[in-house]
């Protein structure tokens, strides 16, 4: 943002807090103007006005507070204003860098350490925080595997927690106060169906905390999807978009209810926290935080490694490929390549199609040979020829009463007992027979002329639609593979 494009955003919401003093977000948007104009006296006093003229707690406001304390050197009172912030969401990553960084001022270095990496565990939608936690993920993974707290911390908004419901019952039970383990236990509780447990955990266990914005979320979760109470879950959104309209889990949940110059309120006071003019990461100590949890600017710019963590990550997410059916075949080591192979050969051999190993050729082929045989089973039985003469008065009694007695045993037409038929007995048919019986004929079929089978002939007869013939080839295929 340039100079004269901010001068004249401070014009207009100075304007705007004259005619609306009791807006928040105003305010907010004001104070953020005056620190980036370098004006910390008037944004101190932005941000205490602003905590006089709302009705209810404020995120954003008391954040500023502590912000404005910090920049005019004051940090003793900057921590009381922070840890007031961190009261009313206890799971920000905002609240802890600002947090941190008041702590580095007074030097209380382990505290500030600590703090620092509750930020980088917590997840956000802050492209700046994003960045910050890759830039740091190596001591991240340290820290994490040192501290569970941490691990705990960073499992609160995944969509699929690493976690289980005992080894966080676990944690909780070491740290009682600690509101984010309760929240990410209650989180636990009501994907496990556990809803009473966790109502009692959120409504009773995290009372101190009313405003928490996770708590919140998963008292709307709860009461709106489980319940099915749309009414009582509206008021947690509501309360919700009170406390922080900038959280994350605020965002597409009751921003219908909000008007359209609220709405761009909330836009450009993200801008201002977001890259690339984050406010936090031009006048906070981003860079001694991150050497006081020891990553180096080598570490730091080394995007592409990975880390301990992300190599266990990826080893449990491997598996073996297999065609369903085929029995795995033991794996040889191929000879490693010569040396005195060029890269063009090199280049050219492996453009070449690669031919179908034996196995799947085997397995391709007794799959066909099965369909063969279900399909000549499924064929209608034919029924036995029709005799050379009429049936006529075929009845024992009927044949001796209209024929002479002398000449029954010479010319009686047809037999008094009736003879069994023969069972049909089916010749084994070809696949190349079986083809032309079921492939619909609307032309006389001619001879086909011999074709030498190749994989690509096969694969073109598929393309081609010609399933009948590409089957026939490729079970050729199999059979001189």
């Amino acid at each position: 943002m340039t100079q004269e494009n901010l001068g004249d955003r401070l014009n207009l919401y100075e304007a705007m807090f004259e005619r609306n003093p009791h807006d928040g977000l105003v305010s907010v948007g004001k104070t953020y103007l005056y620190i980036l104009s370098d004006r910390p006296q008037d944004a101190l006093k932005s941000a205490l006005e602003a905590s006089l003229s709302v009705s209810s707690k404020s995120l954003r406001v008391q954040l500023a507070i502590a912000l404005g304390y910090y920049l005019r050197n004051k940090p003793g009172e900057a921590l009381i204003e922070s840890r007031y912030a961190l009261n009313i969401d206890p799971a920000s990553p905002l609240c802890y860098l600002v947090h941190a960084s008041i702590l580095l001022a007074l030097r209380r270095t382990d505290e500030a350490k600590l703090a620092f990496l509750k930020c980088l565990s917590l997840s956000s939608d802050n492209t700046f925080l994003t960045d910050l936690r890759l830039r740091n993920r190596r001591a991240i993974c340290v820290a994490q595997v040192q501290n569970p707290l941490l691990a705990a911390y960073s499992n609160l908004k995944l969509r699929v927690p690493d976690m289980t419901e005992a080894d966080v019952q676990q944690l909780v039970e070491q740290n009682p106060t600690d509101p984010v383990l309760k929240a990410l236990f209650a989180s636990l509780q009501r994907r496990s169906g556990k809803i009473r447990e966790a109502l009692v955990l959120l409504e009773s266990g995290l009372a101190s905390y009313e405003a928490f914005p996770e708590r919140l979320y998963l008292l709307w979760k709860t009461y709106d999807d489980q319940l099915g109470n749309h009414q009582k879950g509206e008021l947690f959104v509501r309360r919700l978009l009170e406390v922080d309209p900038l959280n994350d889990r605020a965002t597409g949940l009751g921003y219908s209810n909000l008007d359209e110059e609220t709405l761009r309120h909330i836009n450009f006071i993200k801008s201002l926290e977001d890259l690339p003019d984050s406010i936090f990461a031009m006048v906070l100590p981003v860079r001694e935080l991150e050497n006081l949890i020891g990553t180096t600017e080598v570490d730091a710019l080394d995007i592409t490694a990975l880390t301990p963590c992300e190599e266990r990550t990826a080893t449990t997410l491997e598996k073996t490929f297999m065609l369903p059916g085929i029995p795995q075949q033991p794996q040889v080591s191929e000879p490693e390549a010569s040396p005195q192979i060029s890269p063009a050969v090199a280049s050219l051999t492996t453009e070449e199609p690669a031919v179908p190993s034996q196995p799947v050729m085997a397995h391709m082929a007794s799959m066909l040979e099965q369909a063969q045989l279900i399909a000549r089973d499924l064929r209608p039985t034919p029924a036995p020829a029709p005799m050379s003469r009429p049936l006529v008065n075929t009845s024992p009694e009927v044949v001796r009463a209209s024929t002479p007695d002398s000449a029954t045993e010479e010319s009686s037409p047809v037999s008094s007992v009736p003879q069994p038929i023969p069972p049909v007995i089916r010749e084994p048919v070809s696949v190349a027979e079986f083809v032309a019986e079921v492939t619909p004929s609307k032309r006389p079929l001619q001879p086909a002329e011999p074709v030498h089978v190749t994989m690509q002939y096969a694969n073109s007869l598929l393309e081609d639609s010609r399933f009948e013939e590409a089957l026939q080839a490729f079970l050729e295929l199999s059979h001189t593979g």
